[in-house]
């Protein structure tokens, strides 16, 4: 049980890994170290201890503050190609800490994730004291998870570099909040579900009811069978977004029941309730006639349906 364990640390940690390093067309970036990251971890989270050889081409935060450096591109482009080593050394060191150490590791999990998440934060840090904000931008752009996303749903749509840029903006902040956090308890991941669909819903006050279907691609297949089912049917134009809607409102309420601590038959029926509820709301939205077409097509999701 102890080895099975382990092994699904060391899994989680090799995903981890390959998530915030991968690059398209590229393979993982080598081994690197940062002192500042080191500060960071040593400071923030004392119980993992990590020792990385000091980069002598940085110097320390109290003479960055004053403006940045001036460097030509191929200069600024060196620069941060060290940073980038420098932390994924640091990284891949705290991740085989983390992995050899495996459930004696200090804090666990989550305190794993809170070391990457100050590693991400300090080596931003770094950059910015070489690159302009446009520059930082255009770089986490091309390289971050969120500006993948951007490229990934949008790159092919008539959405400006304006709405690309806000619609990073907006993710990114979610991802650096959330993105490496492992807390699974129901208050924390109704949080995470409530400012994961506020940020949709800004990201598509953004993009207008032009884009909102190619954003909402990311969401996956249940918003692809609800454009799909919204066509068949010939319903509204706005159909499929409501019926986004309607399943996130479904999810939250569900969350929010299991922040409760009702007993078992309390807890049955509420979520009964909370189902016809929801059942009753797409119906105004589909019609009565596609209905139970919609029940066996696109409502999976709900129980009972």
């Amino acid at each position: 049980m102890k080895n099975r364990a382990i092994g699904i640390a060391v899994a989680i940690v090799v995903a981890v890994i390959a998530l915030m390093t991968w690059r398209p067309g590229l393979a993982p970036p080598p081994v690197s170290s940062a002192p500042e990251a080191k500060s960071a971890l040593n400071k923030r989270a004392p119980d993992v201890e990590v020792k990385p050889p000091r980069r002598k081409d940085v110097p320390p935060a109290e003479t960055r503050r004053s403006g940045l450096p001036v460097l030509s591109a191929a200069e600024k482009a060196a620069r941060v190609g060290k940073i980038k080593k420098d932390y994924d050394e640091i990284r891949n060191k705290t991740a085989a800490d983390y992995s050899a150490a495996g459930s004696s590791f200090p804090g666990g999990l989550n305190a794993f994730l809170r070391q990457l998440a100050l590693l991400e934060r300090e080596k931003r840090a770094d950059f910015a004291a070489v690159l302009s904000p446009e520059e930082l931008e255009d770089l986490e752009l091309r390289e971050t998870n969120a500006g993948q996303a951007v490229q990934r749903w949008l790159a092919d749509t008539v959405a400006t570099d304006e709405q690309r840029r806000k619609v990073f903006r907006l993710q990114h902040t979610f991802e650096d909040r959330f993105a490496l956090t492992f807390d699974l308890t129901p208050p924390a991941l109704l949080e995470r579900e409530r400012i994961r669909h506020q940020t949709q819903e800004q990201i598509l006050t953004v993009l207008g009811d032009a884009l909102f279907d190619e954003w909402l691609r990311g969401e996956g297949p249940d918003f692809a069978n609800f454009v799909k089912f919204a066509a068949q049917q010939g319903l509204p134009a706005d159909a499929s977004l409501n019926l986004w809607r309607a399943k996130n409102d479904f999810t939250l309420r569900r969350l929010e029941l299991s922040t409760q601590k009702l007993p078992p038959d309390q807890m049955r029926a509420a979520q009964a309730a909370l189902a016809q509820q929801t059942e009753a709301r797409i119906l105004g939205i589909v019609g009565p006639g596609a209905l139970p077409l919609a029940r066996r097509e696109i409502l999976g999701w709900l129980p009972g349906r």
